[in-house]
């Protein structure tokens, strides 16, 4: 199967997929999402990948499933780092090719990176369900984390959370007609 968004592309690479994790896994000594199984990813950025790599499987509830099982423990510290962007008047990280200086800050914001991939993953996976309201929800948690970038590995960033607002504003226009 050809995938032709970015973001799933580059999660694909990075990791093979797992079961949708639940609280009774636990006990039964299934991986947790939270925890990463890779010896190159973190655990942000396992759990985000974990989400988009099910999101891509179209395994869409495990996706949900999966981010809602970890997020707070990764989004308050994220999106207090994204309020202190937008308090301080910092501007959001250019998308597409950038120089290795941009690229090096791009991902000292690992977890703003992460928390948005994740939040993007909920609320395609939402929107693919046909759970609009909840959509419309992950899709405005998505777009707050406006500075989050995800790397295509073609070379070059891209924004989850433009990509959430384009979904967004396509169900409110829905929602107007």
């Amino acid at each position: 199967m050809r995938y032709k968004h970015p973001l799933i592309r580059c999660c694909l690479i990075l990791v093979c997929c797992s079961a949708p994790y639940t609280s009774a896994d636990e006990d039964q000594g299934s991986p947790s999402p939270c925890l990463s199984q890779s010896a190159t990813l973190g655990d942000s950025a396992y759990w985000a990948t974990e989400a988009v790599t099910q999101y891509a499987n179209q395994d869409f509830i495990g996706a949900v499933q999966t981010v809602d099982a970890c997020f707070d423990i990764w989004a308050p510290e994220a999106g207090q780092a994204q309020k202190s962007m937008f308090d301080e008047g910092v501007k959001c990280p250019r998308t597409g090719r950038v120089s290795k200086k941009t690229k090096a800050k791009i991902q000292e914001n690992y977890l703003m990176n992460d928390v948005s991939m994740a939040l993007w993953a909920k609320a395609r996976s939402l929107h693919e369900l046909g759970d609009l309201e909840q959509a419309k929800a992950a899709y405005g948690q998505c777009v707050y984390m406006a500075c989050g970038r995800a790397w295509d590995p073609k070379g070059w960033f891209w924004s989850p959370a433009e990509d959430c607002a384009t979904f967004a504003r396509k169900l409110l226009n829905d929602d107007a007609s």
